[in-house]
């Protein structure tokens, strides 16, 4: 299997009338589709974390899209929020989307929405099929391929990589308030929890952080 990380350059026929109003409007910079489900009538629920500071304009150019058929905010701080849309799939959407979900194809969350029009995801499938979906965008839409490697789990779910001492040092480390707000625990606290010297129990933290942090920028950027 083959993973590839693209990013495709949409134009005003194929852009989604509300990412088209992430990248008009300052207060907003991405939204990020997490999850997503096609529903038996055609239309698609789906679960957005919005980059924003302004949710209530948001829900309210979400009220005036037509193919739009529910939806709900769910504000939880002061820079971001979610959103539930249930959509009816546009043409344009269901040609775009055509291409990347056929046959021997997973597209792997979050899809990112970008304020420069642009969107990133990846897919993963047979060498034939990605390199077939790659060839088969529609000519409207720019399509570059960021990178290509062979199918790894771990480039998707960081904890994967993560050693079981290494994943055992994270937990421990946030039962003791360790990555709390004030940082109520220590790395000794840690040590002490784990049976190990303060020097192994940080360089097992240090290692889990450095994959787990280098994953979740390489992802968002």
């Amino acid at each position: 299997m083959k993973t590839l990380r693209l990013r495709l350059e949409l134009d005003e026929a194929t852009i989604h009338p509300m990412h088209a109003f992430v990248c008009r409007r300052e207060e907003f910079s991405r939204s990020r589709l997490l999850h997503w489900n096609v529903g038996g009538d055609g239309t698609v629920s789906m679960i957005f974390h919005v980059n924003g500071t302004a949710p209530d304009a948001y829900a309210a150019a979400l009220a005036e899209v037509e193919s739009v058929a529910a939806h709900q905010v769910a504000v939880r701080g002061d820079e971001s929020f979610y959103v539930y849309v249930r959509d009816d799939l546009r043409d344009a959407d269901q040609r775009l989307l055509g291409t990347y979900r056929g046959d021997s194809l997973v597209i792997v969350p979050p899809v990112t929405y970008r304020a420069d029009r642009s969107m990133l995801f990846t897919l993963v499938g047979t060498a034939e099929a990605v390199q077939a979906a790659v060839s088969e965008t529609p000519d409207d839409v720019a399509v570059d391929v960021l990178s290509v490697r062979p199918y790894d789990a771990g480039a998707v779910d960081s904890l994967l990589r993560l050693t079981d001492r290494q994943r055992a040092a994270v937990r421990v480390a946030v039962d003791v308030g360790y990555y709390g707000a004030r940082r109520a625990g220590s790395v000794a606290a840690v040590a002490e929890e784990l049976g190990c010297s303060t020097a192994t129990a940080a360089e097992h933290l240090r290692k889990a952080e450095a994959e787990i942090m280098s994953r979740v920028v390489d992802r968002r950027l």
